[in-house]
């Protein structure tokens, strides 16, 4: 048996004023499904996609984000689960042409287990008018990238951002 004062101090439960959660080691979890739709909504909706020699896109609406996400704290730890099906409307106009270009896009797998670099786009045509072919290509290719380091800001802020507050200070400061 130790005597007092000795021992080790996370088994030592720590006088809180709020009485809550003593050195930050049990479980706790922040529901972040709301403030995640409203985080992608913000980094995606008019979204502009340009190149010079082909034209420009934009993507217009999100018509689902579809899934879940929290942060949590275990030990001191924090533990983030994600996974979101995200399906999207754009339009763009190629160089030269007067008419709209409609397409769509689905995310089928924002989650942790992937990095924001790894993460699908997948680009369709809503119609087959002329330079159609060109802005699909560009949003595979430019938009593609644009899309995943969007997300990429997403998954930082919902780290950073998001977590704040979700480990209580210690009664030392730590």
């Amino acid at each position: 048996m130790a005597k007092w004062g000795e021992g080790d101090p996370r088994w030592i439960v720590e006088e809180r004023a709020d009485a809550k959660n003593p050195n930050n080691w049990h479980w706790t979890e922040k529901n972040a499904s709301s403030w995640s739709k409203d985080k992608i909504k913000a980094l995606l909706i008019d979204l502009e996609i340009d190149d010079e020699k082909v034209g420009n896109c934009k993507i217009k609406e999100l018509t689902s984000i579809e899934g879940e996400a929290s942060a949590n704290n275990r030990k001191a730890k924090l533990i983030f689960f994600y996974e979101w099906e995200i399906k999207g409307k754009w339009e763009g106009y190629a160089n030269g042409k007067d008419k709209k270009i409609k397409g769509s896009f689905t995310i089928p797998n924002l989650s942790e287990e992937n990095d924001a670099d790894e993460v699908d786009v997948d680009i369709s045509l809503d119609s087959s008018d002329e330079g159609a072919e060109l802005l699909k290509t560009l949003m595979r290719k430019k938009g593609q990238d644009i899309i995943r380091k969007k997300l990429a800001i997403y998954i930082k802020d919902l780290k950073h951002e998001f977590s704040q507050g979700l480990i209580l200070p210690a009664k030392d400061g730590r």
